[in-house]
């Protein structure tokens, strides 16, 4: 049986090189909606390193500071309905 490790590799995630960085939004507090390491602001995606991994997206608020990220809760239920948001 493989590792869980084999199906968990951030290094290789496919929204890393997609997206810019959320860092590109500067500092500050954004409220948007994250899903995985996407994070949607404004209509625009954004990788952020420090993602949730959920079934469905959630609101979120990021704090960007000194170079660090961080998603902070806003909402405690996960959102089916704005899965459409993230739909290419």
């Amino acid at each position: 049986m493989k590792s869980l490790n084999v199906f968990i590799n951030e290094s290789n995630n496919p929204v890393k090189d997609k997206y810019p960085n959320v860092k590109e939004l500067g500092i500050g507090e954004f409220n948007g909606i994250l899903w995985g390491h996407c994070f949607l602001y404004e209509n625009n995606k954004y990788y952020s390193e420090m993602g949730w991994t959920n079934c469905f997206p959630s609101y979120c608020k990021m704090v960007i500071e000194n170079d660090k990220v961080m998603p902070c809760q806003t909402d405690k239920y996960q959102r089916p309905d704005l899965k459409k948001l993230f739909d290419e």
